[in-house]
């Protein structure tokens, strides 16, 4: 592991800015299950000297926009690292990387090593590559031509709705029907 070194100085954007990104990358790791405090102080840290540099070139984005993009950026860079001979895609590699670390348990097992594109033991590589190649098969595109649902009864049904729709005295038939039982009901729950 290497030395903790603070060298953060922005030279644009607030304190209260600033802070604000230091928290919502601390989020950020900290949604990986990385628990170990000096390594997310380190990531934070390096996420936020980037993000003063990129901030300095476009003040208009929030530096709490620039903290999150760098941060992914560093890991798209770890996780490129650890599947680039493998045929993924850029979501594949993004989420296929989060699953691995998971199922891995690299969270527990090498928490000093999370985003170190320095030094990367080969048996964590090779367990999240693992976890990767047998979570299951590729996406594969298929085609379903759309069909009427047919519940069986369905015909009788719209026959049934076409006669009223026909008919308008058959309408009146049934809606007095109707209110002549609800009377009747009432009727006798009151005697």
């Amino acid at each position: 592991m290497e030395a903790v070194n603070i060298q953060f100085a922005p030279a644009t954007g607030t304190d209260q800015e600033w802070n604000e990104a230091y928290a919502r990358l601390a989020d950020f790791f900290r949604a990986y299950r990385l628990h170990n405090r000096i390594r997310r102080t380190q990531l934070v840290l390096e996420s936020l000297r980037r993000a003063s540099v990129a901030h300095a070139k476009d003040p208009s984005r929030k530096p709490v926009a620039h903290a999150i993009e760098e941060a992914r950026k560093m890991m798209h860079d770890w996780l490129g690292q650890i599947y680039h001979d493998m045929n993924l895609t850029e979501p594949q590699i993004e989420a296929g990387g989060r699953l691995g670390f998971y199922l891995s348990d690299g969270p527990e097992k090498w928490p000093l090593h999370f985003m170190d594109t320095k030094f990367m033991p080969p048996e964590m590589s090779g367990a999240m590559r693992n976890a990767v190649r047998t979570s299951g098969p590729s996406l594969q595109v298929s085609k379903m031509t759309p069909r009427d649902i047919d519940l069986g009864f369905t015909n009788v049904a719209e026959g049934t709705f076409d006669q009223f729709a026909r008919q308008p005295w058959m309408r009146y038939v049934m809606l007095a029907v109707f209110v002549v039982l609800v009377f009747a009901y009432a009727y006798k729950l009151m005697q």
